[in-house]
Formats: structure tokens, C-alpha cells, sequence
């Protein structure tokens, strides 16, 4: 168990040494943005590119495994929203984003580096499936609802339309095709060019993560616990155990996969999250109290998570 602590420790230090430069006011509020910026567009595609382009990726890819996690996601989120707005008094727009709140993981920033730490150079895989599911299945398909519950004199073709080019252009995705074109294509990276992307990918953790301390120094969770409490537990206990399940005992994937799917839901909910809530004013303020505490959580969830479903 010390080991899988280990392990986890430097990425949940960094954030609460991004917490605590937040409270002590020694950034302005524009460094959240700024690093997010840099770690979304310029260094985590360097370090996706770099990981997927060394390893033969049609080899490690897994139609099953990604099946289960865009499935277990996509349901898990519908009965929260069902469940939110029948009887927990959210309207359709809030229950929407609660749904998303149990299944979008914190999976660029911390997913990435942690299955790397924790998988070795076979997370080649996982990662690129991983946020194929983040992005192209969860995060469009909560925009989809939202933008068709907000309206706004948008047909469904237009709305359709958003959603591929934002999926298409995303970052991540676009550098998941550029690792995975190199792989086939039997292209790894090496000399200055291998170089440069392990330079510029290794910043990509540290500032992912300790931009998400800054942004949490600045929220609460006042006023919530009644609702965040059932949210918790379904991101950090129900997700893992559903997948555990599916690719485990019902289907007997390997221990790999197994690992590599719990890692991946057990990890805290993104605040990519709160910022599409925010957008949609779909209640925020409840999404960004899951992300802090998920995250607090997480220190020790995590880790627990990994050590008991290591093969």
C-alpha cells in the first residue's frame, strides 16, 4: 500500500502546493487560465504524442475495454440525471451536469501521468482510449443535452456540427491521431525530436495539476454537502466497482485491463466540469464543490483503488 502512496504522492502534493499559493494570494487571477492553457494546448499533446508513438497502439488496443468504460459512463451518467431531477430538485440543465460530475475524470492531467506511473509504457493504450472517452463520448455528450435543453434557435444538425469540430480539433484528440499515425506508420520519436517532446510533455503534470490547486483555493463547499456527499461516492466508489465488475467478473478481461479501467474511474472529476457548467449556468457552484472535494478525496481513494485491484 506504501508504494501505491508513493506513487500518487508528488501529483496530489502539487495541487496542494497550487491550494496553498492560492490562498496565500501569490498569483493573479489570471494564472489559472494561463497555465491550463499551456498544459492543455501546448504541453500534454507533447506527452500523448510521444507516449502513443512509442508503442504499437493496434497491438494495445482493446475494443472491449473502451466499450465498458463509454458504456458504464454514458449509463451512470443518465440515472444520476434521472435521479437529480426526479428527486433531487434539480432542474434539467443541473442534473445533467451532476450526471457528468460521477463520470468525467480528472483524466488529462492527472490520468495521464498516473498511468504512466503506475501501468509503465503499456498505458499507451489505456491513455489513448481514455480520452477518446472523455472527450469524443462524455464531455460531447453532456454538451449535446445542454445545448439542446438551452436552445437558443439551433437545430440538431447545427448542434451536431459543434460537437464534431470541438471534438475533432480538441488538442487531445488531434495529438492521439498524430501518436497513433506515427505508430502505424512505424515512426517512434528519437534524437532531438524525442528530446524536445519529453522536455515540453514532463511540464505538462506539474502544471495541469498545480493550476487545479490554484483553482480550488478560490472555491467551497458551503451549503452543498447535502448533494456532493451522494455525488462523492458515486465517482470515487460506484464508478470504479461498475467497471471493476464489467471488465472483470462479467467479461474476464485481463488483470491489465482491469487495472488500467479502475485507474481510470477512480480518478477525481475534472474541472472541465465546472467549466462547462459554469458556460451552460447548469449549476456550477455544486460541480465545482465535487471537483474539491473528489480531488481532496482522491489522495487516498486512489491509491487504495490501485493497490487492491494490482495484478
Amino acid at each position: 500500500m506504501l508504494s501505491f502512496l508513493a506513487t500518487s504522492f508528488p501529483f496530489f502534493a502539487v495541487i496542494f502546493l497550487g491550494w496553498f499559493a492560492g490562498r496565500r494570494g501569490l498569483f493573479g487571477p489570471e494564472a489559472v487560465r494561463i497555465l491550463n492553457t499551456f498544459a492543455f494546448v501546448i504541453a500534454t499533446p507533447a506527452l500523448i504524442v510521444r507516449v502513443v508513438a512509442a508503442q504499437p497502439i493496434v497491438e494495445l488496443w482493446n475494443g472491449t475495454y473502451f466499450a465498458v468504460l463509454a458504456g458504464v459512463g454514458l449509463a451512470l451518467s443518465i440515472s444520476v440525471r434521472i435521479v437529480a431531477q426526479a428527486f433531487g430538485g434539480a432542474d434539467a440543465a443541473e442534473a445533467t451536469s451532476r450526471g457528468q460530475s460521477t463520470v468525467g475524470p480528472n483524466f488529462a492531467f492527472l490520468g495521464i501521468p498516473l498511468a504512466i506511473a503506475f501501468l509503465g509504457e503499456k498505458a499507451a493504450g489505456p491513455i489513448a482510449m481514455g480520452l477518446l472517452c472523455d472527450n469524443a463520448i462524455i464531455i460531447a455528450s453532456s454538451i449535446g443535452i445542454l445545448e439542446a435543453i438551452r436552445g437558443g434557435g439551433k437545430s440538431p444538425a447545427a448542434i451536431a456540427k459543434d460537437l464534431l469540430r470541438g471534438v475533432v480539433l480538441n488538442p487531445f484528440m488531434l495529438s492521439i491521431a498524430a501518436g497513433m499515425s506515427l505508430s502505424i506508420a512505424g515512426i517512434v520519436p528519437s534524437g532531438p525530436f524525442d528530446r524536445f517532446l519529453g522536455f515540453l510533455g514532463s511540464a505538462a503534470p506539474p502544471a495541469g495539476v498545480f493550476a487545479l490547486g490554484l483553482a480550488l483555493s478560490g472555491w467551497s463547499i458551503r451549503g452543498t454537502v447535502g448533494v456532493i456527499v451522494p455525488l462523492s461516492a458515486i465517482k470515487l466508489v460506484l464508478h470504479p466497482v461498475l467497471i471493476w465488475v464489467m471488465l472483470g467478473p462479467v467479461l474476464g478481461l485481463d488483470p491489465f485491463w482491469q487495472t488500467a479501467g479502475v485507474l481510470y474511474a477512480a480518478l477525481p472529476t475534472a474541472a472541465n466540469v465546472f467549466i462547462i457548467a459554469e458556460r451552460y449556468a447548469s449549476g456550477s457552484r455544486v460541480i465545482a464543490a465535487v471537483v474539491l472535494v473528489t480531488t481532496v478525496l482522491a489522495t487516498f481513494t486512489f491509491p487504495t483503488a490501485a493497490w487492491l485491484v494490482a495484478p
